[in-house]
């Protein structure tokens, strides 16, 4: 009897040193490392003055048996906490910092892959790897009997402001992505690709075109109704943006030159659509391409007053009319 109020006593001891004290709490941050035993992280906070007693702590770990839920991290912490507050701390695991990563309509995976890697802890190899492979967790219905002719996820990677944790895994990320291109496309009317005579990985190629064509939404219907017009007709589609995609790096301006280089995608050499998206496009121009303008355009031409804006022509002497009229208000100026 005794000892049980000797040890009593102590207990009641220790608990009188657990109590906070009148002076000030400073902040500080412990690292807990993977690995770290209950005992190794009580001996890290009493030496930088977060508890008085590591004895005291790994009493009250081992009382409520949660030593074994500590996560590893930084924790932002202060001198002379409560036992309590330290071990409710550690068991919550630590703050999450989280990032706005932008991801802009029009992006192609390489350039998505730069701006992940550099805003986040994610390997821009793997996150390429993954796209490329079309490695994902989840079976997307969208995925499966699309039409494509290969599992690279270039043109799903849908643009978005996404709120991520910093540490964030490429395989989550990506997961993501694909969640939101899922979420933003299944009320579109995809039953259109049958009256087009498309597949909808090609509705996804010919989106990308659109997206990179304009950047006019009122204009994207009339991009995709030149571009099925010169499907139709068997012409070729001469779109820049899909020599841009072909060349290693992008240029400012094309050349002569540029426009000759082989490549699948170069569509001044090449009939029909390139073999797969050139961008990952926005849900309106994905729309635009299921539901295109009914026009009799074939040519458009791009108005010199950074407004994004096209003239549209159904004729090539249109075209050239609309083309001269530009350059004459250019020579006026």
């Amino acid at each position: 009897m005794i000892i049980g109020i000797v040890g009593a006593a102590g207990y009641l001891t220790w608990q009188g040193f657990s109590k906070t004290s009148n002076e000030p709490q400073v902040p500080v941050k412990i690292q807990v490392e993977k690995g770290m035993t209950a005992a190794q992280i009580a001996d890290v906070l009493e030496q930088n003055k977060v508890i008085k007693s590591a004895f005291i702590f790994r009493y009250e770990v081992k009382k409520k048996g949660v030593g074994a839920n500590f996560q590893p991290g930084t924790y932002n912490m202060k001198t002379g906490m409560d036992y309590n507050a330290a071990i409710k701390a550690l068991t919550a695991g630590p703050p999450i910092k989280y990032i706005d990563l932008t991801i802009p309509e029009g992006w192609t995976s390489k350039q998505i892959t730069e701006r992940v890697s550099s805003q986040t802890k994610i390997d821009a190899a793997s996150y390429l790897s993954l796209v490329t492979d079309g490695r994902v967790a989840v079976e997307y219905p969208f995925l499966q009997n699309n039409g494509a002719p290969t599992k690279n996820l270039e043109g799903y990677l849908y643009p978005q402001t996404y709120k991520v944790p910093d540490d964030i895994t490429a395989e989550k990320f990506l997961n993501m992505q694909l969640a939101q291109f899922q979420k933003e496309t299944e009320s579109l009317d995809w039953e259109q690709t049958q009256s087009l005579g498309r597949t909808p990985y090609e509705i996804l190629v010919i989106a990308s075109l659109i997206e990179r064509e304009t950047r006019v939404n009122d204009e994207k219907p009339l991009v995709a109704s030149v571009i099925y017009n010169r499907l139709a007709k068997n012409m070729l589609l001469q779109i820049d943006a899909t020599v841009q995609y072909a060349l290693p790096e992008w240029k400012d301006k094309l050349t002569y030159d540029d426009l000759k280089v082989e490549s699948p995608y170069n569509t001044y050499l090449h009939q029909g659509l390139p073999p797969g998206p050139i961008c990952n496009p926005s849900a309106s121009s994905i729309e635009a391409a299921l539901t295109p303008g009914q026009t009799q355009y074939l040519y458009y031409v791009l108005a010199p007053d950074n407004s994004g804006r096209h003239t549209f022509a159904a004729t090539y002497d249109e075209f050239l009319h609309a083309k001269a009229q530009y350059q004459a208000s250019q020579n006026g100026r």
